[in-house]
């Protein structure tokens, strides 16, 4: 079992790779609509042709089945690049449900800090705290959001002090 400290090391790289998650799964969409193009235009599946000439030892249908193999090898990348969506964005909702669950100000720290990457400075400015105050309130943030996210039974029996 992972402890603790981990889940909140996660929060914080889910965090930080925010921006890069969303930008995965837009390039996966394309790559699929890309690949289901290439299957749908694939003409190169000849019919077979049954006739006096010498097959030069080649089976009738090797290029048939060659299209066909493609297809399957296509099929195959799509089914995995979808699978990838499917975990990608079960993180991004996960974090968008644990930011949207924090205060107001906290989720704004939360936001500015690691989604936009401005730095605890220009945030402590923007909400009128010292940038130790920013910094500990985000630290804060990110704990609570790592209960949030990873929370399994066994982690409801715990201290739950930090939500105060």
């Amino acid at each position: 079992m992972k402890e603790y400290n981990d889940y909140i090391q996660t929060t914080r790289i889910y965090l930080k790779r925010y921006n890069q998650f969303k930008a995965t799964i837009a390039n996966l969409q394309d790559d699929i609509a890309g690949m289901k193009r290439e299957i749908e235009h694939d003409v190169a599946a000849p019919i077979s042709k049954y006739g006096d000439q010498p097959g030069g030892g080649q089976p009738e249908l090797n290029s048939v089945e060659a299209a066909a193999e493609r297809h399957r090898k296509l099929e195959a990348r799509i089914k995995e690049a979808e699978r990838n969506i499917d975990n990608i964005g079960r993180i991004i909702r996960k974090v968008d449900r644990a930011i949207d669950a924090l205060d107001t100000e906290d989720a704004d720290l939360i936001r500015g800090h690691y989604l936009e990457h401005k730095s605890w400075r220009q945030l402590s400015e923007e909400h009128y705290l010292t940038e130790k105050w920013a910094s500990e309130k985000a630290r804060r943030a990110v704990k609570e959001m790592s209960f949030t996210i990873f929370a399994r039974v066994e982690q409801q029996e715990l201290d739950f002090t930090f939500f105060k």
